[in-house]
């Protein structure tokens, strides 16, 4: 819901949210959107280390980063009798990177654009997909990892990893706080759609199944 308030914003007052832009990116920016971006733009400029940890940001929430890693978990999964857990992995990814690519081309939002981009891009800013990557992907691969591995720290790695992908898109300087945040919250209701749906398909399996006299349901 608050993602579609956000596209709508968006939708009715273009790119830029409806303030003048007075220093930076060539647009017009919601005056957080804009305070945060260049705040970011900033810090990055001037911490070299800061770059190349957006680059390997840049490359795992890319599709050809992310679609061979989910392929190897769902075939994984389904191959170790965890079919459940192999058809949420695949409904979140492939839906996911739908959702993105349809609502980008909806939007159409436009990219910050500074004097001193560290990456230049020219695809529609709204949602990030990169952020939705890392919760379809990443946060996902990270609640499978806790509930199937005997240790913890994976998962939590994993999940980690996946909410940073999001700050990164905006301390290269490709996003706008607020398409992360719409990315987030895009991808989160996703994963729990899909959720539900992988629940009620069990569910009705089991239902579905004749039980032995005796069993428990």
């Amino acid at each position: 819901m608050a993602a579609a308030v956000l596209a709508r914003i968006v939708l009715a007052d273009g790119p830029g949210f409806g303030l003048p832009l007075v220093a930076g990116p060539p647009a017009i920016v919601w005056a957080d959107d804009l305070w945060m971006a260049t705040t970011a733009h900033t810090f990055a400029a001037g911490n070299a280390w800061v770059l190349p940890i957006t680059k390997v940001f840049a490359v795992a929430g890319s599709g050809a980063g992310l679609l061979p890693v989910t392929v190897v978990v769902v075939v994984v999964l389904f191959r170790r009798g965890f079919d459940d857990w192999a058809l949420w992995v695949g409904l979140c990814g492939m839906g996911g990177w739908m959702i993105s690519q349809s609502v980008k081309g909806l939007v159409d939002r436009q990219r910050p654009v500074w004097p001193d981009p560290f990456e230049v891009l020219t695809s529609p800013s709204f949602p990030s997909g990169h952020s939705m990557a890392g919760i379809y992907g990443y946060v996902v691969f990270g609640i499978v990892a806790l509930a199937l591995l005997d240790r913890r720290w994976p998962g939590i790695l994993l999940i980690t990893f996946g909410l940073l992908m999001g700050p990164s898109r905006v301390l290269l300087g490709v996003h706008w706080p607020t398409d992360v945040l719409a990315g987030w919250l895009l991808a989160g209701a996703w994963v729990s759609l899909c959720a539900a749906v992988v629940l009620w398909l069990r569910e009705w399996r089991r239902a579905r199944t004749p039980q032995p006299a005796g069993t428990p349901r």
